[in-house]
């Protein structure tokens, strides 16, 4: 049965006193991923919603991996930055 995602509370509203935890779908329970994310949005204080979890999780691993990538490019010991620009 696909549910449709509930509406989020508005920027407006005070949070709720007690947060439950975001529960992933069966398939993807104890993974650490999505317990970074759980752990994430609960510093943050924001609500996502539970059909938004996987995508959620799908970015941050293309993002990581970027960051891989750039961390592990080699760089001559005389690099510098690229200048400054102002308009």
């Amino acid at each position: 049965m696909i549910r449709k995602p509930r509406k989020s509370r508005s920027a407006g509203m005070p949070p709720r006193k007690t947060r439950k935890p975001i529960k992933p779908p069966k398939a993807l329970k104890r993974d650490p991923l999505y317990e970074f994310i759980e752990v994430g949005t609960r510093a943050l204080n924001i609500k996502i919603e539970k059909a938004w979890l996987r995508a959620i999780g799908e970015h941050l691993l293309v993002t990581w991996r970027h960051g891989v990538v750039v961390a592990v490019f080699p760089l001559p010991d005389d690099a510098e930055p690229a200048p400054v620009f102002e308009a």
